[in-house]
């Protein structure tokens, strides 16, 4: 048997309505317990051994293109103006970088089951550049015969020419960020296509009928009233998409947005409560347009679309991570690319991995809390499968007094040893989240005194939350 747990401080507020009222704020994160910060002086002996790691499970292939033409409001990951110039001698770097870990362990001994571009904005490349990256990523790493090759991108930047080339390289999915088909909306953030071209874009993008095809929306935006969140998921649903994403807005400390609605030049956005209710009405609006929901936030229209990555990434899978400013998993160990542009670009010149950070997560918290992401990911968890993993008994039993309550503020539907997701409970999956992995170190390790290493993130403002940094679910820039 396992420690006894105190779960007061994980229970949901059982009055009011639950998608609106469960908790304070969203997010509610573990500090310091199950993961450690690795000193930058031994930086250099470990990544060469981590290159020879045998690698085991799922594998990923993480690309990040760190420029954008301009900064929207809401991005929290904007770092460089895009100038044509970066194109070739970025695509460069990449290249260069992946050639010298092409044969080591690492790269070669499992299959790599998806690939994402993410940033930044992937489509400000030059065709050229994007498809021979394409080209290389398949011709040096043992990608799977349906790997999942992901083009995140914006309609700026993107024409006709770019989307073949993808395409003809191996390109299999394009994530298009919208965030709001609005006109008004969309310009107020920094976006620069209006509703007539957009429409446009995603018309010729789905005629090709070529590759899965993802559109990103985000709620809570600032002058993104009822009616344009209806109307945006209207045209969505009416669009012959592969694929959506629903994010709620995040606005960053100290970022573009939070700046913006401090000085009055912009309103402040829905409010948390508004925020949940816009959340229950989309995932309402896409199962009565036959929508199948595959996360908390994507939905599949067709079977084409099957938003791999992102449900990889949860579960812990290993990620091969390319280019300043990524982040990558090698087996327990974390580590982020130098996102100063310079210094990337310097490193890499001189046959270098231009690793800033390094982490390491504790061996046995390690797989748990993935199987956890990913069960409340997918909205369905199951204790017993969790059970069997544990070093020690009666973790499922001793969680029972916080689930019968979460049953009760109608976070999970009752009873069993499978947590259920209900609609609310799939709005405030990075509160239970954070809950489980806090109650699982207190099992295994003992509680630290008055779960300290557990809390909520302070709100920015009345109306919104902190994001979640840990795990970058990708913005478009």
């Amino acid at each position: 048997m396992g420690h006894s747990l105190i779960l007061d401080a994980y229970h949901a507020n059982e009055e009011g309505e639950a998608i609106s009222d469960a908790f304070p704020r969203r997010s509610m994160r573990m500090a310091g317990r199950s993961r450690k910060t690795i000193d930058t002086e031994k930086f250099t002996a470990l990544w060469p051994r981590l290159l020879n790691e045998e690698r085991s499970g799922k594998g990923l292939i993480y690309i990040h293109v760190p420029f954008c033409a301009n900064r929207c409001l809401f991005c929290g990951f904007y770092k460089n103006a895009w100038h044509e110039r970066h194109s070739v001698s970025y695509s460069d770097l990449l290249i260069a970088e992946m050639e010298r870990e092409a044969d080591k362990n690492v790269a070669r001994t499992g299959p790599i089951h998806a690939v994402y571009f993410g940033g930044g904005t992937p489509t400000a490349l030059a065709a050229d550049d994007l498809a021979r990256i394409i080209r290389t990523l398949r011709r040096l790493f043992p990608l799977t015969p349906d790997c999942e090759i992901t083009i995140e991108g914006r309609i700026y930047h993107f024409d006709e020419e770019k989307i073949d080339a993808c395409i003809e390289a191996g390109a299999n999915r394009f994530s298009i960020g919208i965030q709001s088909f609005n006109t008004e909306v969309r310009k107020r953030q920094g976006r620069k296509s209006d509703q007539k071209t957009i429409l446009s874009f995603m018309d010729m993008l789905t005629s090709k009928d070529s590759a899965a095809v993802v559109c990103d929306l985000m709620f809570g935006l600032p002058m993104q009233t009822e009616e344009v969140w209806r109307e945006d998921l209207r045209i969505c649903t009416d669009l012959a998409l592969d694929g959506a994403d629903l994010y709620c807005l995040s606005v960053f400390p100290n970022g573009a947005l939070f700046q913006s609605i401090q000085k009055g030049k912009m309103p402040a956005g829905a409010s948390l409560r508004e925020q949940g209710r816009m959340y229950a009405y989309g995932m309402d609006a896409m199962a009565k347009a036959g929508w199948a929901q595959i996360s908390n936030s994507h939905w599949a229209r067709t079977t084409r679309e099957r938003n791999l990555y992102n449900l990889l990434v949860k579960g812990g899978a290993n990620i091969l991570a390319y280019g300043s400013g990524a982040g990558g998993r090698i087996g327990r160990y974390s580590y982020s690319i130098n996102g100063d542009l310079e210094t990337y670009s310097e490193q890499t010149t001189l046959g270098e991995k231009a690793v800033s950070s390094m982490s390491e997560a504790d061996p046995i918290l390690f797989p748990l809390e993935g199987l956890i992401s990913a069960g409340i990911e997918t909205g369905r968890l199951d204790l017993l499968a969790l059970s069997l993993l544990l070093p020690v008994e009666g973790f499922a039993a001793a969680l029972q007094p916080l689930l019968a309550q979460w049953a009760r503020s109608g976070m999970i539907e009752d009873g069993g040893m499978t947590i259920r997701l209900t609609p609310a409970g799939r709005f405030w999956q990075s509160n239970l989240i954070g809950a489980l992995h806090a109650a699982l170190a207190d099992f295994i390790y003992g509680p630290l005194e008055s779960n300290a290493h557990t809390k909520f993130i302070p709100p920015l403002q009345p109306s919104h939350h902190a994001p979640k940094p840990a795990q970058k679910e990708t913005a478009h820039g």
